[in-house]
């Protein structure tokens, strides 16, 4: 460095009007950057040698404001290497430097690297000489720039967040260092601002908090009383405020249209920020249409001025929109099936009405024998696109609380799979679930894909399937994790099985082999003989299993077989 005022370095030397001192004996290349328009240009730097006040053969060099000129060395000895400077030009990150001046009318650009100009949509003509405030607009957030001038007034280096604004009006989220360059003597001479668009980043993690506060905020409506009214005012509320999250600016309301989903219609929440003055705003509207084409309700956007309607991210609010379609449904159905539960026993479980072309499926749950009325063994059968989905699961304990458990894991389970959550995501909410319930459960899902041959299963501390067919029977070597309740962060490996035509998979909970002083392995054993020469249409398979168990726990049963046309078998309804 110089201890003139001019910011050189081997290579480069950026002049501004007056900086012309400590240049002296230094060879210039080229202009770099030609003045602005209005300003005095200069065309014969093209060699000779700098003296004094840029005295040249030829000449005299013109202070003209703005000027980025080449050189090839520093008179004072203090000069940076020339690949300094080529790194900033050829850096990804966007740079600015600019003078010291903080008192009014500020600072000004005396270099910007292409990143920057990327970043921007500025050309570097059009910024230097000027204010960095022209980046600046009405979503700058000023608190912010107090601290930048406090900083940079006492000495210390700033880094913080805001919006700037390109070229073309279209604001941006930026994050943004600031150092100061000294002289000598100590004192700031330049500052060099490094600089970088975070709205990728910002709007992800505002996405991702939305989307934990639906998953817990599901899971409360879950467990709470059999008010139905609360526990959608309840996800309503988080949704909108999941909504206004990722929006950031304005007011959120969120709409019901379908009356089935409950009595109450609508729940509003309240962005960060929003005008004082409610004229001439703008709104955004995102339908909330579940994954069946079918339009739920709306999430609105209101009260936005035209510049933070710019800001929304239409993509994110929409992601939104389709998730809290699922839950919303997930809690409606839910809801519907707590009612069933408590009304009747049989009732708790779902019920098959068809199985997809080409499969076979039959369940069974049936109650045990001693204890209370109510248990926790359930299962589910939910078809996708590509797969039939297969879920059996035990709750420990009986009674009420063992049924309110089922009925949400049942519910979030379906709600999950439906919204197109990874595996290990919704074996993350079910470990939730079951650690606000205090309780634990275990579990086997499998994925039937319906274009191939191949079965995924997974299980958490669940027994193994049963597959079966002209081979005989044998269990699947499953790989499982501890019951849900009890993860700790696991993650749920997946057991690849095949399936192929006339053979059949069958899901149970522990009712249908455990006896009474008998080890488990025996029952395991028992159930793999008799279906090893097991034959005939699958319900007769799984009433036969049935009637060989011991009657004391409840019981759970789903099977399924793959059929070589659809024409071959018509499935049969389940008892």
């Amino acid at each position: 460095m110089s201890s003139g005022r001019g910011l050189h370095f081997d290579g480069y030397f950026l002049l501004n009007e007056g900086w012309l001192d400590g240049a002296g004996g230094s060879t210039v290349r080229r202009v770099v950057d030609q003045p602005q328009q209005g300003q005095t240009q200069t065309s014969h730097f093209s060699g000779g040698t700098c003296s004094g006040a840029f005295d040249q053969t030829g000449g005299t060099v013109s202070a003209d404001r703005g000027t980025l000129f080449e050189i090839d060395t520093i008179a004072d000895g203090h000069a940076l290497p020339r690949v300094l400077i080529a790194a900033l030009e050829e850096t990804s990150s966007p740079v600015c430097i600019t003078t010291a001046d903080l008192d009014a009318p500020g600072p000004t650009i005396v270099y910007v690297n292409p990143a920057y100009s990327q970043m921007t949509r500025r050309d570097r003509a059009d910024v230097i000489g000027r204010s960095p405030r022209i980046m600046q607009g009405p979503l700058t957030d000023r608190s912010v720039l107090d601290r930048l001038r406090d900083d940079l007034s006492a000495g210390r280096p700033f880094s913080g967040e805001t919006i700037n604004y390109r070229a073309d009006g279209e604001p941006f989220h930026i994050a943004w260092s600031i150092d100061p360059v000294l002289d000598d003597h100590g004192v700031a001479t330049h500052y060099v601002a490094t600089q970088r668009d975070v709205t990728a980043e910002v709007v992800a993690e505002r996405v991702r908090l939305a989307e934990e506060g639906l998953d817990t905020a599901l899971v409360d409506a879950l467990g709470s009383p059999s008010d139905t009214e609360a526990a959608l005012a309840l996800l309503l509320d988080a949704v909108a405020v999941g909504a206004g999250r990722v929006a950031g600016y304005g007011t959120a309301e969120v709409t019901l249209r379908d009356p089935a989903l409950g009595p109450l219609q609508a729940s509003v929440g309240t962005s960060a920020e929003s005008p004082a003055n409610l004229e001439d705003t703008v709104e955004v509207r995102i339908p909330m249409t579940r994954v069946d084409g079918v339009t739920i309700g709306s999430i609105t956007i209101g009260n936005l001025r035209a510049d933070e309607r710019n800001m929304i991210d239409r993509p994110s609010l929409n992601r939104v929109a389709e998730r809290a379609a699922a839950v919303i449904t997930g809690l409606a159905e839910y809801q519907r099936q707590r009612r069933t539960a408590l009304r009747l026993q049989e009732a708790m479980l779902p019920r098959v009405d068809a199985a997809p072309d080409g499969f076979e499926i039959a369940s069974r749950y049936l109650p045990g024998d001693v204890g209370v009325y109510v248990g926790g063994d359930w299962f589910d059968v939910i078809e996708t696109a590509t797969a039939i989905v297969l879920v059996v699961g035990d709750v420990s304990g009986h009674g009420i609380d063992a049924a309110t458990t089922m009925a949400r894991l049942q519910t979030l389970t379906a709600a999950e799979i439906r919204a197109g959550r990874p595996i290990d995501q919704i074996f993350d909410v079910l470990d939730r679930a079951c650690r606000d319930d205090a309780t634990m459960a275990t579990m086997t899902l499998a994925m039937i894909s319906t274009d191939s041959e191949d079965a995924l299963i997974w299980s958490a501390g669940h027994l193994p399937p049963v597959r079966f067919g002209s081979d005989g029977a044998t269990l699947v070597a499953v790989s499982p994790i501890p019951p849900l309740g009890h993860l700790r962060g696991e993650q749920p490996t997946a057991t690849t099985t095949p399936l192929s035509d006339g053979e059949s998979l069958l899901f149970f909970t522990d009712g249908l082999v455990e006896r009474r002083g008998e080890p488990l392995p025996e029952g395991l054993d028992r159930l793999c003989a008799a279906l090893g020469h097991a034959a005939g249409p699958l319900d007769d398979i799984v009433d036969s299993v049935i009637a060989s168990r011991s009657a004391e726990d409840d019981t759970a049963v789903v099977a399924v077989r793959r059929h070589p046309s659809a024409d071959e078998h018509e499935p049969p309804s389940p008892r």
